[in-house]
């Protein structure tokens, strides 16, 4: 699986090669047996360990998970510690904020109106 990292020296014009307006998926297997598609938000790397904020489509919160690549795949990990998982949230928000990245999503919904 590839995915994309929303790094804040890389975006929309700046010659690359990668297509930053292609929006990268994963599907959520859920303990019901039913599954989730979600827009890959960003994948993080913070104190050591690496995360991914991820959109469930049709839905305006977010989820977080630790993760791990195994090659093409990525393994999803539960974060137990409710301290980590803060430091974690508090993380993806301050990059969402510093790079104003739900902006697009603001203005898509004032469109709508």
């Amino acid at each position: 699986m590839k995915y994309y990292n929303n790094d804040m020296d890389c975006k929309p014009g700046c010659d690359c090669g990668e297509d930053h307006d292609e929006i990268m998926t994963l599907t959520l297997e859920l303990e019901d047996g039913t599954t989730e598609e979600c827009e890959i938000l960003k994948v993080l790397d913070f104190e050591g360990k690496t995360y991914i904020a991820l959109l469930p489509f049709e839905k305006d919160e977010y989820l977080v998970y630790g993760c791990v690549e195994h090659g093409e795949e990525i393994e999803l990990l539960n974060i137990e510690d409710e301290k980590e998982f803060e430091k974690v949230v508090d993380a993806f928000e301050e990059y969402f904020d510093n790079n104003n990245f739900f902006d697009e999503f603001d203005d898509e919904d004032e469109d709508e109106k």
